[in-house]
């Protein structure tokens, strides 16, 4: 058998133009290409051989502030430019990586693939801002953990109930006893200028920080302003009161996570500070996801009991939106954990319910005009006519 050329081999490739969008896989580029250090590269392109090597055309990269891609991961490019055109095989496909290929296979979390895939790419964007609206409890933090271990990033939450107030986003002084027994003022780090501090170390330059900043409609109007400019502005960084300068480094992603409802919800911000957003809502698991997950937990918790006791929950879930209740919240995740508890233990149902949902809303379960004694309503309703329930 005749031993077949790399050029013969590639003969049969595509051509790419300029403007096309590719996937491609890197890996290392032990020449270092373009004189870069840890440069990567690819002979193929969605599984197929290409005629020319594909390389990161680095100018155009440099601009996306997206981080360099890594060997073994996979990437949607867009083809800048095309060196040596006259030939098909001498030259190279340089390409503008666009938005890293992830796998949406999250442990104990749901999150709906086409969902988990627009964060992904909304996250990798550092001239976007990703906003997760939903619910109290369903689960905000923890699918936006998930994503940043899935892409390989450090975690980190702040509260924005912590740095409510402008001062307090940095900091604060706190009294302290000094040498001799002398009360003495010590300036101690808010978290956010504490994550920062860590992400600006050189020993974790090579780290990509994922700071989410949870209940953000929570922190008062100006603190939020000078946040904004501090995250998307010119100038990416913290003045602290001391004079001294904080820079936002290039390896810190941010986000934030809001609730939905009557209170603290991103719909009360003006347009334009929601126009600095891509917002993306946040669901409940579908009802079968619910339940494979609480008897994962509770693997002693009855099915038939916990399969009414969801039909239930989500009955109370479609009642928030009711213009005749109008409740302040919906049930969470937790509270469906809690009830899955309580029956895995032998308490019965209908206490379960009482215990796990009505206590979760204000008021008396027997005052019909109160949270709580609608939500009772509700509950008392569907155990009687449990064949009312949808799923």
């Amino acid at each position: 058998m005749t031993k077949t050329s790399k050029s013969q081999a590639r003969e049969g490739a595509p051509d790419f133009a300029v403007g096309a969008s590719l996937t491609v896989t890197f890996e290392a580029n032990k020449t270092r290409a373009n004189g870069q250090q840890g440069a990567v590269k690819a002979n193929s392109a969605g599984g197929v051989k290409t005629r020319k090597i594909i390389l990161i055309d680095t100018k155009a990269h440099a601009a996306t502030r997206l981080p360099m891609p890594k060997p073994g991961e996979t990437w949607v490019c867009r083809v800048e430019r095309i060196t040596n055109p006259g030939s098909k095989t001498n030259g190279a496909i340089l390409v503008r990586p666009v938005s890293r290929e992830t796998s949406f296979d999250f442990k104990d979390v749901y999150v709906p693939t086409d969902i988990a895939k627009l964060m992904t790419v909304v996250l990798q964007n550092r001239l976007k801002n990703l906003f997760l609206e939903g619910d109290q409890g369903i689960g905000k933090s923890t699918i936006a953990a998930a994503v940043a271990r899935t892409l390989g990033w450090e975690f980190r939450k702040v509260s924005g109930g912590l740095i409510k107030k402008f001062n307090y986003m940095l900091g604060r002084l706190m009294p302290t006893v000094g040498a001799g027994g002398a009360m003495q003022m010590l300036w101690v780090d808010s978290k956010l200028t504490a994550v920062l501090r860590e992400a600006n170390r050189p020993e974790n330059k090579h780290k990509t920080f994922l700071l989410m900043i949870d209940e953000f409609t929570r922190i008062d109007e100006d603190a939020r302003d000078a946040l904004l400019d501090v995250i998307e502005g010119q100038n990416r960084s913290l003045q602290l009161p001391n004079g001294e300068e904080v820079p936002v480094p290039e390896n810190v992603h941010f986000m934030a996570a809001g609730n939905a409802g009557q209170g603290f919800t991103v719909r009360q911000e003006d347009a334009a500070a929601k126009d600095r957003w891509v917002i993306v809502k946040l669901k409940h698991m579908p009802h079968d996801v619910e339940l494979k997950h609480c008897l994962r937990r509770f693997p002693d918790c009855p099915a038939k009991e916990m399969d009414l006791a969801l039909n239930i929950v989500n009955h109370v879930r479609a009642a928030r939106l009711d213009p005749k209740r109008m409740l302040s919240k919906a049930p969470s995740t937790r509270v469906s954990e809690n009830i899955a508890m309580f029956l895995s233990a032998g308490v019965e149902l209908k206490v379960a319910l009482e215990n796990a949902v009505t206590n979760q809303y204000s008021g008396r379960a027997d005052d019909i005009n109160t949270e709580a004694g609608k939500v009772a309503k509700l509950i008392e309703e569907r155990l009687k006519n449990p064949k009312d329930g949808t799923k």
